[in-house]
């Protein structure tokens, strides 16, 4: 591989509090290495900017933008919803990439995202390796979901279980001072599509209010409505109330979702969007209690609330961008640095990288030991998993009151090749 060949960073996916952590970590650990790496540049809108010719150049980018960067919500470099379409369907995205990338002489692809983005990742390298432009390309690892495979946690989710257990206590104080004469049952709607992580983490009210009444409904277990109606009975006549989470992926005992808000279609295939199923739980409830019920979907709130970033998040969301240029670093292609722990107390961690193709598309769900044996409340191996994670805090600086996170400016690259419109 010569020397000094360019990078490209690129975020995709839903984004996490502390995306922007990673980035920062990447565009430094490659400042330090200039032997090896030529000008940064980043896409803006992940693929789709690469085949739209859509870049920012980094090379030159302010100590004061970087820290700014580092306490960003959102992704200063807008991630996107868009995959490659198989390389038989659209030959065209392969051949604007690689046109791309051998006029901006890239050498490195870091890939931000989740299991879904690393396919992306692994076809792009895959193809211009083939085409004779070697790329080495990396993936830096997040999502709120925390259903990244091989990996202990997926950097962004303490995060986002931070904000969501530090709400619901909050509500549940609230119920709690209410119940007698208002709200008898509140739930949340938590993201996660198939996976319950995010709904685990509402047990954690469990550390402040060890007996409050608390129902559960991840996405792993079938959602049982007699059992939940007995259960919800049984905690309204000891307690006065009932405080639930629930997955937006809750599915019936026939395997059908309890709610979907829409289907996007797209030349390729379908996509199913979920939400909603809070506000069904909530009409069960009212209906089977004859009570005055509420509803909360925190939605775009749990991964992007960067007042209440969990500091042990954010050193792991670092690490993984500064792992991922390491990993170039050593010649590694195709690869993904995960999480892995090594030690409890004090609870420590290092990154070991697997292939793009082990990881692609596989989905961690929480396994049977963190959720109670009637599938409706956490274990304490649940709790013991999570407590780690969601340790310290990370906060932006507050201006007038307010935070600090205005949306950062970067000064786009002069487009020089054929235009060309990226299509779902």
């Amino acid at each position: 591989m010569p020397k000094a060949k360019n990078v490209l960073y690129a975020q995709a996916g839903g984004v996490t509090a502390v995306i922007n952590a990673s980035a920062a970590a990447v565009i430094e650990t490659v400042q330090k290495h200039p032997e090896t790496f030529g000008k940064t540049y980043a896409a803006i809108n992940g693929i789709k900017g690469v085949l739209e010719e859509e870049l920012v150049d980094l090379s030159e980018i302010d100590l004061a933008t970087l820290e700014k960067l580092k306490y960003q919500p959102g992704a200063a470099f807008k991630a996107c919803r868009f995959d490659l379409d198989p390389l038989e369907h659209n030959p065209q995205q392969y051949q604007r990439v690689l046109e791309v990338f051998k006029h901006y002489d890239i050498g490195y692809f870091f890939y931000n995202g989740g299991n879904g983005s690393m396919v992306t990742a692994q076809k792009v390298s895959d193809y211009c390796c083939e085409q004779g432009h070697e790329v080495i390309c990396i993936g830096v690892a997040k999502t709120i979901d925390n259903d990244l495979a091989l990996s202990h946690c997926s950097p962004g989710y303490g995060s986002a279980a931070k904000y969501l257990a530090t709400s619901f206590i909050e509500a549940t104080i609230d119920i709690l001072s209410m119940h007698d004469t208002s709200t008898k049952f509140f739930v949340m709607e938590a993201m996660g599509r198939n996976v319950g992580w995010l709904t685990l983490a509402a047990g954690l009210v469990k550390e402040v209010i060890p007996d409050a009444p608390l129902l559960l409904l991840p996405a792993e277990r079938p959602f049982r409505r007699e059992a939940f109606l007995k259960r919800l009975e049984q905690l309204v006549d000891e307690k006065g109330y009932c405080v639930c989470m629930v997955s937006e992926g809750l599915q019936d005992e026939n395997g059908n979702y309890v709610n979907i808000t829409a289907v996007e279609h797209t030349i390729e295939q379908d996509y199913t969007q979920l939400g909603g199923v809070g506000q069904v739980i909530a009409k069960i409830a009212a209906d089977q209690l004859d009570c005055k019920t509420h509803c909360a979907i925190p939605d775009y709130l749990q991964r992007s609330a960067s007042h209440c970033v969990s500091l042990t998040d954010w050193e792991i969301a670092y690490g993984a961008g500064e792992a991922a240029v390491l990993a170039a670093l050593e010649g590694e292609h195709g690869t993904l640095p995960v999480v892995v722990k090594t030690s409890d107390t004090p609870f420590n961690w290092t990154f070991e990288s697997v292939t793009l193709q082990d990881v692609a598309n596989l989905e961690l769900r929480v396994p049977d030991e963190f959720i109670s044996e009637d599938g409706m409340d956490i274990s304490e191996a649940g709790l013991n998993y999570l407590l780690p994670l969601i340790q310290g805090e990370h906060r932006p600086d507050y201006r007038n009151g307010l935070p600090e996170v205005s949306p950062i400016d970067f000064m786009p690259v002069k487009p020089c090749l054929s235009a060309f419109k990226a299509v779902k």
